[in-house]
């Protein structure tokens, strides 16, 4: 009997720990690819006023891209961050984020359809 319970303490402690560290990686995946659209197009818009070509709206749409897929790694990170430690105030606070994450990613495709039939006309 006591050793059923420390296995079990043993697999709680594990998946405590596994968990943490997918939602870390979840979590600086999802920043690096925001921080890489913005680097992106900061140079784009860099090059593009040095060079007088504008495209600026190419470069809307690359970094709203990557804004909305770093969004979705963010989500999946405080998913999985929740789900080992699901205390009533955490679910209203994961709840809370990902309402607000997948509004601001709706809004951001919604845009990007805009933007990009704006663009072929």
């Amino acid at each position: 009997m006591e050793t059923t319970t420390q296995i079990i303490n043993l697999l709680i402690i594990n998946l405590e720990f596994v968990s943490d560290a997918i939602a870390s990686t979840l979590g600086y995946i999802g920043v690096a690819i925001i921080i890489y659209g913005a680097l992106k197009g900061f140079f784009h818009f860099l090059y593009s006023a040095i060079t007088r070509v504008g495209h600026i709206p190419h470069i809307r749409i690359e970094f709203a891209k990557h804004l909305s897929l770093g969004l979705e790694f963010l989500v999946g990170k405080d998913i999985i961050g929740t789900i080992v430690n699901p205390s009533w105030d955490e679910l209203g606070k994961l709840g809370t984020i990902i309402v607000l994450r997948t509004v601001v990613a709706l809004f951001l495709d919604y845009e990007l359809e805009k933007m990009e039939k704006n663009l072929q006309k």
